[in-house]
């Protein structure tokens, strides 16, 4: 007429279970672990092109704006910087919502912008510069030099964070080609 006790105890077993499954699936990356996530992201994607230089001998760069970043590759031929656009790995990064960087170079606080209008200010400059022979170019420069002898210039820290919240974490870059990744409170 009943339930014994041990196809009770089988029934809170199986229940906890899908609650925990539920749980896990449900819940979303706290902001923190969010910002830890995106550092050590950029930190492992510059570790790729840097060693991506060193093989190719080729001159890497990185270009930071306030909501995002991308690798640059120096073309010999053309004489100028391109983005790695065919690059699934390297390719632009955006970041999530609400996130900002802030970039120092040798201890000097550097101005940065937001993608949109750095690429808005690069398509005025080739639009009103009569000198231009090629106009459909960008003029782009990387703030981070990448360099095929595993070098990296200038120094840098670069600090993700999201407004609010408390933590941050630092990527950083040495002139020797190391990169290390912390936490910092901001």
């Amino acid at each position: 007429n009943g339930f014994t006790l041990l196809e009770l105890l089988v029934v809170v077993v199986i229940v906890a279970i899908l609650f925990t499954y539920t749980t896990l699936a449900i819940r979303s990356d706290s902001p923190e672990d969010i910002i830890k996530e995106e550092a050590h992201r950029m930190e492992r994607l510059i570790q790729l092109a840097l060693e991506e230089s060193i093989l190719r001998g080729e001159e890497y760069g990185i270009e930071i704006f306030l909501d995002g970043y991308r690798f640059l590759r120096f073309d010999v031929t053309e004489n100028q910087w391109q983005p790695l656009s065919d690059d699934k790995i390297l390719r632009d990064r955006e970041l999530p919502l609400n996130m900002e960087l802030e970039m120092s170079l040798e201890d000097t606080e550097i101005v940065i912008e937001l993608a949109s209008d750095a690429m808005s200010e690069q398509k005025l400059e080739l639009e009103t510069d009569p000198d231009e022979e090629e106009p459909d170019k960008e003029k782009i420069s990387p703030q981070i030099y990448l360099l095929s002898s595993g070098e990296i210039t200038p120094e840098f820290d670069i600090r993700f964070y999201i407004l609010g919240i408390e933590t941050s974490y630092f990527v950083k870059g040495a002139f020797d080609g190391s990169l290390e990744s912390e936490i910092s409170d901001l």
